[in-house]
């Protein structure tokens, strides 16, 4: 059984975040079924219950909209004013945290004559900070997609660095702009879940 209660107390744990400056471009990801979306989920908690995630949608008020375009650096898209987060637990109902996708990029780029996406998931544990951050499906410098690159994201919170080359954040070589909007993407989310989720219901 889900465990309302617990989801409230770890969603309320967002209400800490503070906003740091660096802007980002954005679009939410989304997958044509339930079962990539549902994958791509496990591989932001791998200790979730597969048959748990429960999905909370939320529509923001023009003056939360107005808000997060402040602080984003960018208008959001029609679409992304109802964003889809998706409530991780274990096999005994425990939270465990909270899942989104985006795309953090709004001017596609050609890779060989075909348009080069970039879809990034982040997951956000209970404590408000970085969990685990994933790139899926990317076509460029794989370094992008591995540990060695994305775990220097987690654990961070809306307080901390996210402009590569400061703070101790190191950008993929060759691909200074990718790595940034990687680390964008995730300042994104826990803005995102700060602004929807980040206080008492």
């Amino acid at each position: 059984m889900f465990k309302r209660h617990a989801v409230k107390l770890g969603l309320s744990l967002l209400m800490c975040f503070a906003l740091p400056a660096p802007p980002s471009e954005a679009h939410l990801a989304k997958w044509g079924s339930w079962e990539v979306t549902h994958r791509n989920l496990m591989k932001l908690f791998p200790d979730a219950d597969p048959n748990a995630w429960r999905i909370k949608r939320y529509t923001y008020s023009d003056l939360e909209v107005k808000y997060l375009e402040q602080q984003l650096g960018f208008e959001l898209y029609p679409e992304d004013k109802q964003p889809e987060f998706f409530i991780a637990q274990d096999a005994v109902g425990n939270f465990l945290g909270v899942a989104i996708f985006i795309d953090p990029r709004t001017k596609p780029k050609i890779l060989e004559g075909g348009i080069l996406t970039l879809e990034v998931g982040i997951g956000v544990n209970a404590a408000g900070k970085i969990n685990r951050i994933k790139v899926y499906d990317y076509r460029g410098n794989l370094e992008l997609t591995k540990d060695s690159f994305l775990t220097q994201l987690r654990d961070k919170t809306l307080e901390s660095e996210f402009t590569m080359g400061k703070g101790g954040l190191v950008a993929v070589v060759g691909e200074p702009e990718e790595s940034q909007l990687v680390s964008n993407a995730a300042r994104e989310a826990l803005l995102l879940m700060k602004v929807a989720l980040g206080r008492r219901e």
